[in-house]
């Protein structure tokens, strides 16, 4: 684990992951930044309101949308004088259901899976018990399980008592999560390991999805077909 996931790429402050409000973007996922003039490789954290608040949101949206609607594609860059050719790996969220005014919705083509894309970039990801609810017009939950983060310092004394407001107005970042409370976040710390500075803890909110999105998952819900699996065995299309 190295330090620089806990920095959020564009401001540079600490994130602590919460579903809806702050993610990651791992090497292996070869994302580029298209907005920089060398192309470099994006890793790391993000806080979804910086992104927001960027001039490369429009570019990162783009090149993570590429990412995620897609099988995978060769991309080509210049290391150490050289011309290297790597496989960008996709999500395979290939079928697009939905385009609005706010965000598009894809869903993956091998599980039943949607991912909700805001065109400013930051993305939500829908499994069938999220959808279900949506469906019966209660609010969808998101559940990473349980994270581990390099914190950036020693936090305050009673971590394993401290709620998830007072961690993040520890580390001065409360005003990088905009609307937080009203996700209704469940944080359970679970372990921390001082010599390394590595918290584990668990946070279950509900995403804030675009009106539009959430609009449009209700009526698509009760009528959507899971994935036929049989059928992909066989290679064959599913209608």
């Amino acid at each position: 684990m190295s330090n620089e996931y806990a920095s959020c790429v564009f401001c540079g402050e600490f994130v602590l992951h919460i579903p809806g409000w702050a993610s990651s973007v791992p090497s292996y996922r070869l994302m580029r930044a298209t907005w920089q003039e060398d192309h470099a490789f994006v890793v790391g954290s993000l806080h979804f309101s910086c992104l927001r608040a960027s001039p490369a949101r429009s570019e990162f949206a783009a090149e993570f949308a590429q990412i995620a609607t897609g099988h995978g594609t060769e991309i080509t860059y210049q290391a150490a004088g050289e011309t290297q050719t790597v496989v960008q790996p996709g999500l395979g969220y290939v079928e697009q259901i939905f385009r609005g005014d706010e965000c598009a919705i894809h869903r993956s083509d091998t599980r039943d899976s949607w991912l909700v894309q805001e065109h400013a970039g930051p993305w939500y990801v829908l499994d069938r018990p999220q959808l279900e609810d949506i469906a019966q017009e209660k609010q969808p939950r998101l559940d990473s399980g349980v994270e581990r983060i390099v914190l950036p310092r020693e936090p305050v004394a009673n971590l394993a008592d401290a709620t998830l407001p007072e961690l993040l107005d520890d580390f001065g970042v409360t005003d990088r999560y905009p609307g937080l409370a009203e996700g209704e976040p469940e944080y359970e710390f679970w372990k921390y390991f001082a010599p390394k500075r590595v918290l584990e803890y668990a946070v279950i909110t509900t995403p804030p999805l675009p009106a539009e999105a959430a609009a449009f998952l209700r009526a698509y819900a009760p009528g959507h077909r899971p994935i036929d699996f049989d059928a992909l065995e066989r290679d064959e299309p599913r209608s």
